[in-house]
């Protein structure tokens, strides 16, 4: 039997999430919390939890301070998550996160971050090319820590490609359009992220559409769109699939499009179908919104949502 490769999520300023639940929350007023929570964080990490609940092997990898790494490391040892950190000076953010219970909108303080040396930079990148041997399939997720060039993405997307690497990016702004210039296999954009890199609004579905074709022709072999509570849309040259989950109880959207990219990452390591990528892409979000936190989803959970997906294709 074939040994299962793990994935490698890559996460270059980790967080310790902070989710304080409270009713009403008001600015300007005295706020009394009810309830609070804190997970390890940042894009990457919450991307492996996922594939890692879904029991696929998965390895974790970029900077982490070493001021405050004990709760990261415990998580990993605890989930099983292969660690290969670069430790750095410093410590890691603590973002806040404000979920109202009354009106079920969270509000997010999130936190610059550590800043890694131009020696980091350099054992990370050793890191990635020794992992490269053996892994072909890497998430690049989150922003940029502060003071890092911003084609950061870019170069290391262009040094895994020399190992016939696939890389899947989800990350904003500048860095978003350095990263796309290198190629990566997907991108996986929301509609904002979208509008800033189009420079111009995603107002209807042709705008997106448009958007996702332009994408593809720069050399993209998927791009995936996050829609919020409309879903998803994702294509390749072949096809452009437009996904919906059923309305479920919601606790929590935070981590959703982290828990998109994990579904989508497992069924493209795993050669499924786009359209079977694509469902457990979804119910693997669906899933995810009903817990609180950044907290992952059991795999009974996003099996009981996969049949209920609802795809079709859109030209």
């Amino acid at each position: 039997m074939n040994r299962i490769v793990p994935i490698v999520t890559v996460t270059l300023n980790p967080a310790l999430d902070r989710t304080l639940y409270l009713p009403n929350f008001t600015l300007g007023k005295v706020n009394r919390v009810e309830n609070e929570r804190t997970d390890p964080g940042g894009k990457g990490i919450n991307v492996a939890k996922v594939i890692s609940a879904l029991n696929h092997p998965v390895l974790v990898t970029g900077f982490l301070g070493k001021k405050n790494a004990e709760p990261f490391q415990e998580y990993f040892r605890h989930e099983s998550i292969l660690d290969h950190f670069v430790d750095t000076l410093g410590e890691n953010r603590v973002n806040i996160k404000i979920a109202d219970s009354e009106t079920d909108v969270v509000s997010e303080l999130n936190f610059p971050g550590i800043t890694p040396t131009k020696k980091d930079l350099e054992n990370l990148q050793i890191t990635l090319q020794k992992l490269a041997v053996k892994h072909k399939w890497f998430v690049f997720s989150g922003s940029l820590p502060p003071a890092i060039p911003t084609d950061t993405y870019a170069t290391f997307i262009q040094m895994l490609h020399s190992y016939d690497c696939n890389v899947i990016l989800d990350t904003s702004g500048p860095a978003l359009a350095a990263g796309i210039a290198a190629r990566p296999f997907a991108v996986k954009p929301n509609l904002p992220e979208l509008s800033q890199l189009m420079h111009a609004p995603m107002e209807s579905d042709k705008d997106i559409l448009g958007a996702v074709k332009e994408l593809l022709n720069q050399g993209i072999s998927q791009v995936a769109i996050s829609l919020g509570e409309k879903g998803a849309l994702v294509g390749n040259c072949q096809q452009i699939l437009r996904a919906k989950a059923p309305s479920v109880p919601v606790s929590s959207t935070v981590g959703a499009g982290d828990a998109f990219v994990a579904g989508f990452s497992i069924g493209q390591a795993r050669s499924l179908s786009l359209t079977d990528s694509v469902c457990l892409a979804t119910a693997s979000a669906g899933a995810s919104v009903m817990l609180p936190g950044t907290q992952a989803a059991s795999l009974t959970a996003v099996n009981q949502l996969i049949n209920k997906i609802q795809i079709k294709e859109w030209k």
